[in-house]
C-alpha cells in the first residue's frame, strides 16, 4: 500500500480561522476522528486547537494500523504541530514513523534582510521557502486556494491543484449536513467536504491496492 496514498496530508479537523480577536477569551477544542478502511476502521486522527487572540495553535496525532489476517501489514503514525499567527504559519514540527522509517521535519519562519522566510528542516536537510507556504494541512479550508504547499511528511514542496464540486447534501452520523465538495490533488487525489462554517467533515481518497479510504467523525 502506498504510504502517501494513505496518510499525506493527515489532516487537522477543525475550522479555519486562523485569528481572533485579541480581546478574545483563549478557546480549546479537540476532535476526534476515525479512519476507515473498506468500511473496518484502522485507525484515529485527533485534532487539538488552541486559539488565544492573534494565535492558533494546532496539533494531529495520527495512528493507523492496517492488519490482514490478524496480521499487522502497514502502521503509520505522525505527530504534528502548527502555530500560526494572524493566519500565517510561524512553525510547525512533525515526526512521522511511515512503518518503520521515520521522518523528522521542523520549519521556522525567519526574517531574511527585509524579507520573511519559512526556513524547513527535514531529515537534516535545510531549504528555504515563501513564507506565504501552508503545510498541507486539510482542516484549513484555505489550502484550497493555494497552487503549492508543504508536505509535512517529509519536508518537500509540492504542486497542488482544486476542482470545486460546489456544494452538497450528505448524511452523516444520521444527519442530514450541507457540505462544499473539493477534489484537491497534491501526489495523489482525495476528496474533501467541508461544512458551512468551514469546518471538514469528510475525506475520501483511494489507496494504491483500491482500497476505499475515509475520514469520518467519531
Amino acid at each position: 500500500m502506498r504510504t502517501s496514498s494513505l496518510i499525506l496530508g493527515i489532516f487537522c479537523l477543525a475550522a479555519t480561522v486562523l485569528s481572533a480577536s485579541p480581546r478574545a477569551e483563549p478557546v480549546s477544542t479537540t476532535m476526534n476522528y476515525a479512519i476507515m478502511r473498506n468500511g473496518d476502521q484502522i485507525g484515529t486522527s485527533t485534532l487539538r486547537l488552541h486559539r488565544n487572540g492573534r494565535e492558533t495553535t494546532a496539533e494531529v496525532v495520527t495512528h493507523v494500523q492496517v492488519k490482514i489476517a490478524f496480521v499487522t501489514v502497514y502502521r503509520f503514525d505522525q505527530t504534528e504541530t502548527e502555530r500560526w499567527v494572524d493566519g500565517r504559519l510561524t512553525s510547525l514540527h512533525s515526526v512521522t514513523d511511515d512503518n518503520g522509517t521515520v521522518h523528522k521535519v521542523t520549519a521556522q519562519s525567519t526574517s531574511k534582510g527585509r524579507d520573511n522566510v519559512l526556513s524547513v528542516e527535514a531529515d537534516g536537510k535545510v531549504t528555504e521557502m515563501d513564507a506565504a507556504v501552508m503545510p498541507v494541512s486539510l482542516w484549513n479550508a484555505s489550502l484550497v486556494q493555494k497552487t503549492m504547499a508543504l508536505d509535512t511528511q517529509d519536508g518537500s514542496l509540492i504542486k497542488l491543484s482544486v476542482v470545486d464540486h460546489g456544494k452538497e447534501q450528505l448524511v452523516l452520523e444520521g444527519q442530514p449536513k450541507t457540505a462544499h465538495h473539493y477534489s484537491i490533488h497534491t501526489t495523489f487525489p482525495q476528496d474533501v467536504w467541508y461544512d458551512e462554517s468551514r469546518q471538514l467533515i469528510k475525506v475520501a481518497l483511494r489507496g494504491s491496492d483500491g482500497s476505499k479510504i475515509e475520514y469520518r467523525p467519531g
